[in-house]
């Protein structure tokens, strides 16, 4: 499985909902199935967490992944779409009946995004298709040299 770190990962709100909910970081390792090495890396910044894992820790805490990692508006892209419902590539590769490298590609613009796709998408993250279609197109129009 694919582990990307999660954009806009903020370790000090970690750290404060944990606190918040009286958890130790070994409590919520145990809570979250999340090493807890893992998690005084997140919240020491030393690492940035793989959305499947972060997804875990938010239900822990009894948050949504939002509340962990703020992505500015005009930065959200499918991948930010997808790792704050966390989602790994691959379960949407699955969900679109693509491989994850085509997924992938579609994710940076690389790819068309069909009506389908767009469909699928905007049920998957919980948004509308036309966010689906803007975050496509920044991806598509970004300048050379770059990935996201």
């Amino acid at each position: 499985m694919s582990r990307r770190a999660l954009h806009g990962f903020d370790p000090a709100r970690l750290k404060e909902l944990r606190g918040e909910k009286g958890l130790s970081r070994s409590d919520l390792g145990r809570l979250s199935g999340v090493p807890y090495n893992t998690i005084r890396r997140w919240e020491t910044g030393n690492s940035a967490p793989a959305p499947d894992l972060l997804a875990r820790v938010a239900e822990v805490l009894g948050v949504d992944v939002d509340a962990l990692a703020v992505i500015q508006d005009a930065a959200v892209s499918l991948a930010s779409w997808r790792t704050k419902k966390g989602f790994t590539q691959e379960e949407v590769a699955a969900a679109l009946d693509m491989s994850p490298s085509t997924y992938s590609r579609l994710e940076r613009g690389e790819r068309p995004v069909t009506n389908g796709d767009t469909a699928t998408l905007a049920s998957l993250f919980g948004i509308e298709p036309e966010q689906v279609r803007s975050s496509w197109m920044r991806a598509h129009q970004r300048p050379g040299g770059t990935r996201r």
